[in-house]
Parts: structure tokens; sequence; C-alpha cells
């Protein structure tokens, strides 16, 4: 049997993720993992069997690091639903390759972190039923918002990240938070409802409306 590497596979990966963030998945390699690391290939090659098992266990690396960086919980799930896609917003806008990585076709397994979307997870369902609870509307109605909110803030990540929309976070923001209040408005969720869940700035949508 070898002996264990003497640098971790959370080093390795760490440093997988760094060539990622700076210079784009297609800079990823593992003679530039030895070398952010100032070691041979060796222990890198035992330890994931080459490329495509270091990219299978970078995924859900990647993940992690954004889910611990870019979203946080806030008061309830609606606004912590709000929370989640200004940190897609903030993601696209810091740190682009890494969001490339993640959302725009590098990588293979489906999405797990951001805007989660998997309506057979008992967690995501509990999310729901409780969003549909705090705003009157059903289960389905709030899915459906959910499945809209995700697609438009992926587009406009997916522009900020290309280099194509340059705005300022806040721009960004007040978009994202004024099309879901239109939204959930058109659904009969009341104005005072929707402020009072999200936290969110009256005039903010008034100007943007008017």
């Amino acid at each position: 049997m070898p002996s264990s590497p003497k640098i971790k596979k959370e080093d390795m990966l760490q440093a997988a993720l760094k060539i990622v963030a700076k210079n784009g998945y297609a800079a990823l390699n593992i003679k530039a993992v030895a070398k952010e690391l100032g070691c041979s290939t060796a222990p890198i090659s035992w330890q994931f069997g080459g490329m495509d098992g270091l990219r299978e266990e970078l995924i859900p690396f990647v993940e992690k690091y954004v889910e611990n960086t870019y979203y946080s919980q806030s008061k309830n799930e609606f606004a912590t639903f709000e929370q989640r896609g200004k940190g897609t917003i903030d993601l696209a806008l810091e740190n682009p390759n890494l969001f490339h990585f993640l959302y725009t076709g590098q990588r293979s397994q489906l999405l797990s972190t951001g805007f989660e979307f998997q309506t057979n997870d008992q967690n995501t369902f509990n999310m729901f039923q409780k969003m549909a609870e705090m705003l009157g509307i059903t289960p389905k109605q709030v899915m459906d918002f959910a499945m809209t909110m995700m697609v438009y803030t992926q587009g406009i990540g997916t522009l900020i990240a290309s280099g194509i929309v340059k705005d300022t976070k806040e721009n960004m923001y007040r978009m994202l938070h004024n099309t879901g209040m239109t939204y959930l408005k058109g659904l009969g969720v009341k104005e005072s409802t929707l402020l009072d869940l999200s936290g969110g700035d009256k005039s903010d949508e008034n100007s943007s409306n008017g």
C-alpha cells in the first residue's frame, strides 16, 4: 500500500479552487495544482487518479465554499430566498470564473447550491410550504415563482460574469427585488406583506415602476 501523502486532500482542492477562481477552469490540470502547492504531481495523481477524479471532488468543494461565502440565512424563508439571489449576483460580480465553473457548462453534475430547485428534497419542499403560508398563495405558485426567479437570476449572473452587463451591485439587487415583487403582486400578494417579509424599500419599487 502506498504511504499517505503529506499534502492533505483539502489543500489540493483549495489549490485547485484558487486556480479556477484566478484563471478559469481551462487552466486547471494536475501540473498546475502541483505548481501551486510546490510539489510533484505524484501525490495529486495518487489522491484523485487523474483530472476526472479531481474535477468530481472539486465541484462539491467549490459549492461548499460558495455556500459559506455568498449565501446566508435571513429572518424568514422568503427573505432567505431573496438573499440567495443576491448571493448569486455577488458571486458573478466578485468571482466570475467560479460562477462559470458552477453554472455555465464547465461541469456535469446538477446544481446543488444557490437557487436549489429539487421538489423531491424535503427541506426545499418545507421551505416552499412555509413561503406559501407567509404569502397566502399555493405551494405550486411558490414553486413556479422560484423557478422563474432562478432562471432570471442565473441569466443576470451569466451576463455579469461574461462582462456583458456592467452595473453596480445595488442596481442588480434592485432589479432582482423588483422583478420578484412584481411577479408576486400579480398573484395577488399584498404589497404590505411583501415589504414586511423582505424588509424592502417601498420607495425603490415605486421609483422603478413609476
